[in-house]
């Protein structure tokens, strides 16, 4: 399935093909139009620039990061369709925002992402009592360390009202672990990159399912042959950007995968998606060569006793490291879910840590594929 309006997509494609060095090669005239990859655009990153000074970078985990230039009123754009989407929740609240920072002086409602988890909850507590901030927007990782500080020590959290996790794919494990900890809080979640900003929100209506943005973006979701997806069926997202015209985004495959549903709520008429799987870069790829969605893994790992947490690294085909944080014998736990996923037992190096930092960026990739893969494309000269 595609969600285009093609107005805004063909009249997209005219400035990109008129503006653009690279587009002017890339798209044909009168052609169709080529899905860009990520390395592609990382081949051609400068080109695509086109002279501008990049706002932001990805995180560049699997060695692939990919600088934008995403303008300011772009940027104000996305704060306007989050401030609605909370609007559809109720009144904003006053709140903790535990990120990475974005500039030098961060609002004082910011508290940076690496600070230790005990003084972040000693934080929440601080801004309840001085300004009675009752909501946190934070990363699904660190929301799922805070959750369990909070139960392993028995803390009372219940004035909490609304907690947004958001960057990162969430697992339904840390989901039910968070509900836990904030047992009053109002749970939310938005699936965003750093190319194009927020793509879509979560329902509040049916928490299942996230409502895409399309006044701003197109979104495709294909399957390995090229071909549109049908309604359920999982598949490669494909997005272009209508309103960035400084660095324009065009059928950019973002490396994710996700599927097209039918949102039974009602009451937002936007199109649904479901089954965000996160990252293709961080499936694990089985040794017949499909790819392996690392969620059902996570949630069996999540679940060993005494684990805290994890990472999974494929190293090659049939050789993984998994770094673990845990109280008690866990490795043969470890190797029985790999064996059950699999159905075959790779090689696995397990490492005992004390904990497992973040990347640079402030995000957690709880799993990391390092085998290369064969893309390629050709571009005009």
């Amino acid at each position: 399935m595609r969600y285009l309006i093609p107005d805004r997509f063909q009249a997209i494609v005219r400035h990109a093909r008129r503006t653009n060095p690279f587009y002017a090669r890339w798209i044909p005239e009168g052609g169709p139009v080529p899905v860009l990859t990520r390395r592609v655009l990382q081949d051609h990153n400068d080109e695509i620039l086109n002279g501008l000074k990049a706002t932001a970078c990805t995180s560049g985990s699997t060695g692939m990061p990919v600088r934008v230039h995403m303008p300011r009123e772009r940027v104000l754009d996305g704060l306007r369709d989050i401030a609605g989407f909370i609007r559809h929740m109720g009144r904003p609240l006053p709140r903790t925002d535990i990120m990475r920072a974005r500039s030098a002086h961060p609002p004082p409602e910011f508290l940076a992402i690496f600070t230790p988890i005990p003084e972040q909850l000693e934080v929440l507590r601080r801004n309840f009592r001085e300004r009675g901030a009752t909501a946190i927007i934070t990363y699904p990782s660190n929301a799922g360390l805070l959750a369990q500080e909070i139960l392993a020590t028995g803390s009372d959290f219940g004035f909490i009202r609304r907690v947004g996790m958001i960057s990162e794919t969430v697992d339904p494990g840390v989901v039910e672990t968070v509900k836990r900890a904030f047992p009053n809080a109002r749970i939310w979640s938005s699936y965003s990159c750093m190319e194009v900003g927020l793509i879509s929100f979560q329902c509040p209506y049916e928490p299942e399912f996230h409502h895409v943005v399309t006044r701003k973006l197109a979104l495709e979701i294909l399957d390995e042959s090229g071909k549109a997806c049908g309604l359920g069926q999982p598949g490669r997202v494909v997005l272009t950007d209508y309103l960035n015209r400084k660095m324009p985004i065009i059928r950019y495959e973002i490396g994710d995968l996700a599927e097209f549903a039918s949102c039974p709520c009602g009451r937002l008429p936007a199109p649904a998606l479901r089954n965000i799987v996160g990252k293709i870069r961080g499936c694990l790829v089985h040794r017949d060569g499909r790819r392996v969605p690392f969620m059902a893994l996570s949630v069996s790992l999540r679940n060993l006793p005494g684990m805290r947490q994890f990472q999974v690294i494929q190293e090659e085909l049939e050789r993984f490291t998994v770094k673990v944080v845990a109280d008690g014998p866990i490795d043969d736990g470890v190797r029985a879910e790999f064996e059950r996923e699999f159905g075959y037992l790779p090689r696995i190096g397990i490492e005992r840590v004390d904990a497992i930092p973040r990347e640079p960026s402030g995000k957690f990739y709880a799993s990391i594929c390092r085998i290369g893969t064969a893309e390629r494309a050709d571009v005009p000269a």
